[in-house]
């Protein structure tokens, strides 16, 4: 479940009611479907993440909710991290966390930032690194490797659940479950974590 595309009021036209109206015709639809589970993703407003929230909560299955931060661990509606893990565990959701964004090294330092917010599990579903134009399609530069890093890294940090988003292939997810078996858990890096998970970047930089 994704965001409608509107704003609230007072910035756009979308209310309470019309959004809770649109998630219930949804979660229906999903739960209607045999879903086992109810999952909201890419979201930057608080009031819209609480209506699909409330819409879920109809259909008694359990709800994970993520939003999308930038790099300075904000949504496009300015929310922090800690702020949504807070709120949205206290709206009914049992998972929350984050997906999207531009890589994921600013996405694990998102959702580290609610580590402390909140006692559900917390979710990382990060971009395969970032998108370019190349040879007519949109590729990701990260490689399964660097996903592979990005699972661990993410498992160290206390992170339950850790998934792909945007450029996300089977190749990918692979790897991460390959070096989610194969590499103990570990006290968390940070240090160690940018440099393995900002290093790709700098070389598509590079290349380009």
């Amino acid at each position: 479940m994704g965001p409608t595309g509107e704003l609230f009021a007072p910035m756009g036209a979308l209310d309470y009611d019309d959004a809770l109206a649109a998630f219930t015709a949804q979660v229906s639809a999903l739960a209607d479907g045999g879903a086992d589970l109810l999952w909201v993703e890419t979201m930057s407003s608080l009031e819209e993440v609480q209506a699909a929230i409330d819409a879920a909560a109809t259909t008694g299955l359990p709800v994970a909710a993520c939003m999308t931060f930038d790099t300075a661990a904000k949504t496009m509606m300015g929310v922090s991290p800690a702020e949504f893990a807070r709120l949205s565990s206290g709206f009914g959701a049992g998972f929350v966390g984050a997906n999207c964004g531009i890589g994921p090294a600013e996405l694990l330092h998102s959702v580290r930032e609610m580590l402390p917010a909140t006692d559900i599990p917390v979710i990382a579903k990060g971009n395969c690194g970032i998108p370019a134009y190349v040879d007519g399609g949109i590729h990701y530069h990260g490689t399964p490797e660097l996903m592979g890093d990005y699972a661990c890294f993410a498992r160290d940090a206390g992170i339950r659940i850790i998934g792909g988003c945007c450029g996300t292939t089977p190749a990918h997810v692979a790897a991460m479950a390959a070096a989610l078996t194969s590499t103990a858990a570990r006290p968390f890096d940070e240090g160690a974590a940018e440099a393995a998970l900002r290093r790709a970047r700098g070389r598509r930089r590079a290349r380009g």
